[in-house]
């Protein structure tokens, strides 16, 4: 079994900001893994750029397991970065944390790694499960919430399957 769901900067920001535009999809996720009971995976790099605004909420804090960046995934970062610069034409600034929060999702073998950040975070993760590089499923929300993220056959929950039809089109 793999080791939960492991939540990066954008994501953890739009849960806390109700004004975002995914927050209600930031949320619906939150309570479906809390009531699931899958580990959630909250670390210190991801708590380093949220707390520079606000604190963490007690209550998010307390449903998390906090990942102190240790030395396998300092090694796993090291060994993501040099392709990645030279794959993204981005420079090292812009790619640099959420390397290493993509090295933790690896190194811990985290199931699924959710994000808000589409541009860079998202197609980075995206391009690694490709690869072979990491076997996580990254989660955007700008795509709503889609339990079949969490079926291993990816059957879409019966609720969700009618959200998406268009008005008119119910059986």
């Amino acid at each position: 079994m793999s080791a939960g769901f492991l939540i990066d900067t954008s994501y953890l920001i739009t849960l806390a900001d109700k004004q975002r535009a995914n927050h209600d999809a930031a949320l619906r996720y939150w309570r479906y893994v809390t009531e699931e009971g899958i580990p959630i995976l909250l670390p210190t790099i991801v708590v380093s750029e949220f707390c520079v605004r606000q604190p963490i909420p007690p209550d998010i804090l307390r449903s998390c397991v906090v990942l102190p960046f240790n030395w396998d995934d300092a090694q796993k970062a090291a060994e993501l970065q040099r392709p990645a610069f030279d794959r993204e034409g981005q420079p090292r600034s812009a790619l640099k944390d959420d390397i290493k929060i993509i090295a933790q999702a690896v190194v811990k073998d985290a199931a699924w790694i959710i994000t808000d950040d589409t541009r860079l975070f998202y197609r980075f993760a995206e391009s690694l499960r490709t690869d072979g590089t990491a076997a996580f499923r990254p989660i955007k929300l700008e795509d709503g919430f889609d339990r079949a993220f969490f079926d291993s056959a990816g059957q879409r929950d019966f609720h969700n399957t009618l959200e998406d039809l268009p008005e008119g089109d119910l059986p």
